[in-house]
């Protein structure tokens, strides 16, 4: 925490030209950098054009070589960006803003920097605009949310929730952006309160504000065909009822594609496919689910809210973002304006209660409920002054949007315009061990026991204070992990994050110390734990103290420079200065026990060193008797094969033993009898034939031929003639005779 630039890449070229134009007087959070492939990506206000750099190559040793590039898309954006978004492939990046949506179509990437298009400077690169007309002529219409959808097989299909309680669904193909769906996922607004731009459905939270993806759920194909022939559509019509299309402003196509059944799949009733459900939040913190099928021409199944308790009531308080952790079972994590987040697990509602549900509404029955397990308030801003019992501090709000770690599950990020905060569920672990232990396990109540963490990274807002640095860019970089913020007053802070808060246990090591729990002393409880990790837990920073980076454009008044400095020496007095002190007891105690041991120790030393004498003596004799013991059984032995041996002389008869191996040596030999005649006349056989081929050899070489192979010839083919004319006679007579039915 003490370096504001751990990347070292804040005094790159990209983000002064950036942050020379950043937008003024902004106060809710923007989202202008993403990074994908350690590539960098940020919006060029003054140029309309987007600024990539490559963050590995330039914190390389030819870092110096290495510089920004300059993204001109052909059609330029008609709305002011507030977001950007690059799919995993990296092969599109999605410009967000109120009024429209442009698509823009990277270039490859080519070395020796990993830069587009052979490291040029100035690349043109082809954009799609999404519903130009609809979008940016409409004034009650605005995008609230976009994203890639991750079940996309090309990562070309883009998932869009406008004002109007809508998501659209989009894909970008054959350098065309098409309309796939459009899926209501409530009342559209009607009416608008008088003076403003805010409809009545907004007021009252009935619009949804932000959407997520969950894990793939596997849907049998048959229920899909059901579904269609209830909608009366067969199987092979071609969807045109489904067509709306028209052409924009600059010429690029945005209309609907026509549904068609895949050929040649007799088994299409048994094909089961993959949904990914998305999870919507609407502005009263209530949660909905919609299954979209890319593949599919349907229409999606509004599902919800989900059945849930101890949700944020709406007084004075407004959802503002959902993220669906990639944890087992799902967890959502709910953020509201006044700072609250909301963590609850996804489980699957009991027969009976879904039941229940059906019978109250059969079509929007949700099949999941929401189990919350803890709330935690975030601190929006820094209080420098101790406040007055009279005097109430006035309850800051403003957005704050979520973001998911791909590094750990069990974490994410919070930004706001008071700063960015990472918040740490603790649970997950006891979780994730108990989902995938032995079946017979018994849950415990200790799984929740253990409170999420929330740190303050970077600050920008003092609480007493309207001013705030505002967060209008973050990023995760994950080589290493760290972040990449982007503030308002144009600073760039980069920071970095451990992947592992702590090292975990092995599981041998876990087993022994159950078995030795019942039976350790309390030395030994004490000495079991690593001293470091103790002194650390010690010095543990009892209450966050983020990076403070308050805009340096305006003027703060002396009294709150004062206040802050007070606040820092008593923060510095009360926790430091006291963690220090309680540390340092902690040493002396260990080393007054580990002297003790030590004295121990040496006195066990001595006496086993005693005892060890006194053992080598008596190995000496024991080996000594074993010595004289052995020689004396040796010698018995010898004694044992000379009475043997003179008893067996003394024997006139032969024993069994002999007699057997005599009959044994007479049948060999009979044997080997009969075997040399067998050969002899096999012997004989072998010379009479060869005398007899020799003979036949020397009749053959006497012998003259009488006829010529040219004779020979002509004597086959006459024989063949004439052969060929008796058998043509013969058949002749054959007919003649069965003519004059003659046998």
């Amino acid at each position: 925490m003490g370096s504001t630039d751990y990347l070292k890449i804040a005094e790159k070229k990209i983000f002064k030209e950036a942050c020379e134009v950043l937008p003024k007087n902004v106060s809710s959070p923007l989202n202008l950098i993403a990074v994908r492939e350690s590539v960098l990506f940020t919006w060029d206000f003054s140029n309309n054009c987007v600024l990539s750099l490559n963050i590995k190559a330039a914190r390389g040793k030819e870092g110096d070589r290495v510089f920004h590039q300059k993204l001109l898309t052909l059609h330029p954006p008609l709305f002011s960006p507030d977001s950007l978004t690059v799919n995993e492939s990296g092969t599109l990046l999605a410009l967000a803003g109120p009024n429209g949506v442009l698509v823009v179509q990277l270039p490859p990437r080519c070395p020796p920097y990993g830069a587009f298009e052979s490291n040029k400077e100035l690349i043109y690169c082809r954009s799609y605009s999404l519903d130009e007309r609809l979008l940016t002529c409409n004034d009650t219409i605005q995008v609230r949310r976009v994203k890639f959808h991750p079940g996309s097989i090309t990562d070309t299909h883009i998932l869009v929730l406008t004002s109007d309680n809508t998501l659209r669904l989009y894909q970008i193909e054959n350098n065309e952006a098409f309309s796939v769906g459009t899926y209501p996922i409530g009342e559209s607004p009607g009416g608008l309160f008088p003076g403003s731009k805010i409809s009545f459905l907004d007021i009252y939270g009935e619009i949804a504000v932000d959407f997520d993806f969950g894990f793939p759920e596997i849907v049998e194909e048959a229920a899909i065909w059901e579904s269609l022939k209830k909608m009366n559509i067969s199987q092979s019509e071609k969807g045109d009822r489904f067509k709306n299309g028209f052409k924009s402003k600059y010429g690029t196509k945005v209309t609907a594609k026509p549904y068609e059944k895949p050929q040649n799949n007799t088994n299409a009733d048994q094909l089961k496919e993959l949904v990914w459900p998305v999870y919507i939040l609407r502005g009263d913190f209530s949660v909905f689910s919609i299954n979209i099928d890319l593949k599919k021409r349907i229409r999606a199944v509004l599902r919800g809210p989900f059945p849930t308790s101890q949700l944020p009531s709406m007084v004075e308080n407004e959802a503002c973002s959902i993220i669906a952790l990639k944890t087992v079972p799902e967890m959502l994590c709910i953020a509201g304006s006044n700072g609250i987040l909301t963590h609850g697990v996804l489980l699957n509602i009991d027969e009976t209660e879904q039941e229940q549900l059906k019978a109250k509404s059969p079509a929007n029955a949700p099949e999941k409920e929401l189990l919350v397990f803890e709330t935690v308030e975030l601190e929006l801003g820094l209080t420098i002054a101790q406040e007055s019992e009279h005097e109430e501090l006035v309850k800051y709000k403003c957005p704050i949007f979520l973001r998911k770690d791909d590094s750990k599950a069990s974490r994410y990020f919070a930004t706001h315009s008071a700063g960015v905060h990472t918040i740490n569920l603790n649970c997950v672990d006891d979780l994730h061990s108990f989902v995938f232990g032995p079946e017979d396990a018994k849950p415990s109540s200790d799984i929740f026991m253990h409170p999420t963490s929330a740190e303050y990274l970077v600050c920008t807002k003092v609480l007493n204070s309207e001013k705030s640095n505002t967060v209008i860019g973050f990023a995760l970089y994950y080589e290493p992990t760290s972040i990449i913020a982007i503030l308002s007053d144009g600073s760039v802070v980069t920071l970095g994050i451990l992947a592992e808060t702590i090292a975990p246990k092995d599981q041998s090591m876990i087993k022994s110390e159950l078995e030795d729990s019942q039976i350790c002393s309390p030395l030994k409880k004490m000495l079991n734990e690593p001293f470091d990790q103790y002194i650390q837990k010690i010095l543990k920073k009892g209450s966050s103290r983020p990076l403070l980076k308050i805009s340096t454009s305006s003027n703060h008044p002396p009294e709150e420079c004062f206040d802050l400095l007070q606040r820092a020496a008593a923060m510095f007095r009360e926790e430091h200065v006291k963690n220090l002190g309680k540390a340092k007891e902690e040493l002396e105690k260990r080393m007054h026990t580990l002297r003790l041991l030590k004295q121990a120790q040496k006195q066990q030393i001595e006496e086993m060193n005693v005892t060890k004498d006194e053992l080598r003596e008596k190995a000496e004799n024991l080996a000594e008797k074993y010595e004289d013991i052995n020689d004396k059984q040796e010698m018995l032995l010898k004694k044992c094969e000379n009475l043997i041996m003179l008893v067996s002389r003394k024997r006139t008869e032969p024993s069994d033993a002999e007699s057997k191996f005599l009959k044994d040596l007479e049948e060999y030999n009979n044997r080997c009898a009969s075997f040399q005649t067998v050969i002899d006349k096999v012997k004989n056989k072998t010379k009479y034939q060869q005398i007899q081929i020799q003979n036949w050899k020397s009749r053959e070489n006497k012998k003259i031929p009488a006829i010529g192979e040219m004779q020979a010839n002509t004597i086959k083919e006459s024989v063949r003639e004439s052969t060929s004319k008796i058998n043509e006679m013969v058949k002749q007579v054959n007919e003649y005779k069965a003519l004059l039915s003659l046998k």
